[in-house]
This record gives C-alpha cells, structure tokens and sequence, in this order.
C-alpha cells in the first residue's frame, strides 16, 4: 500500500484527521499481521490498537520520505516481540512461584507431621511412671550421661541403665503398635 505524502505531512503536523485515515486504512492488515504471530484474537486487537497509538505518539517523529508500511508493521512486530517476552518471563515467574509454594507446602506439611508426632510422643512419655520419666527426661532433654543423672537422683548407674531401657521399650512397643515407628524412621 502506498501511503500520499500530503498524508504523512498532516499525521506529522498534528492533523487528527490524517491520522483517522491511516487508522482506517491499515488498521485491518495490521490486526491480521499480528494475529499471524500470536493467533489470539483479543491479544490482537490490543496490539493493533498499541500500534495506531504509538504512531500518534511519535507523530511528530515521522519521516516523511521513508516507507510508512515498514515503519508500521516494524513496530507491530516489535509489540509482538515484547508481548512474547513478557509472557514467557509471566510463565516462568508463575512457574517458579508454584514451584516455591509446593516446597512451602510440603515443609509445612512435614512441620505439622513431625509437631504432631512429638506431642505424641511426649504424651506417651508422660504415662510412665514418674522416677522413669525423669530419667528419660534427664537422659535425653537435658542430655546428662547415666553417671550424672545417678549423682542428680541418688541411684545406682545400674539403675539408670535398666529404667532408661524399660522407658525405651515401652515408646518403642508404643509407637509400633500405633503405626508411628514408621514415621520416626523417616523423620530420621
């Protein structure tokens, strides 16, 4: 399509009017140009419209002597262009957030397993018999060898040794028949 002179002189003085005719006149190939690339119609239109605006917006830009079809569809192409790279960079953002909310997800889901366990097991610790749970409590919260917790409680090392033992047997039958002995090997 050839574009009159006089046409492009008025669109570069301002001429509201010229630029309605180019509208007209390309509007169209340039909506199916685009549509070509992207082959999606809405996106399309938006484009085709970003195109007629950014030729009233650098109207007074224009160079009259050279070819006005290049210089439109040169900037549809651009538009095109920078909506694909801005979709691709929309996708690869949303897919790294949906990657870090699934990891959110899982963590949390495994501090919920890993809390709810320990209060079970806290609850079992506390249906032993009391000189057992605080030998247990002394052995493993406050990490004291069988040595200091004989001195701490005025009892044999022995003593120690075989309660410690019965504690541990019992969480141990405990969290098998319940099903948890699993669970505590993989969270280990």
């Amino acid at each position: 399509m050839k574009v009159d002179g006089h046409l492009l002189i008025d669109l570069k003085n301002g001429d509201e009017k010229a630029f309605e005719t180019l509208f007209w006149k390309y509007n169209e190939h340039v909506y199916h140009f685009i549509y070509s690339l992207l082959y999606e119609k809405s996106m399309a239109e938006d484009l085709t419209q970003n195109v007629f605006l950014k030729i009233w917006e650098k109207h007074e830009t224009i160079d009259v002597e050279q070819n006005f079809d290049a210089y439109l569809f040169t900037i549809a192409r651009n538009l095109v262009y920078k909506e694909t790279e801005n979709r691709l960079l929309s996708e690869k953002l949303t897919e790294s957030l949906q990657r870090q909310l699934s990891d959110v997800d899982s963590l949390m889901e495994e501090r919920i397993d890993a809390e709810s366990l320990r209060e079970y097991i806290n609850s079992l610790i506390e249906e032993l018999p009391l000189s057992r749970r605080e030998i247990f409590r002394l052995s493993r919260h406050e990490h004291l060898s069988y040595k200091e917790i004989a001195e701490r409680l005025s009892i044999s090392e022995k003593t120690v040794e075989t309660q410690l033992s019965r504690a541990l047997r019992f969480l141990r039958d405990r969290l098998s028949s319940d099903g948890f002995l699993c669970l505590i090997t993989l969270f280990l």
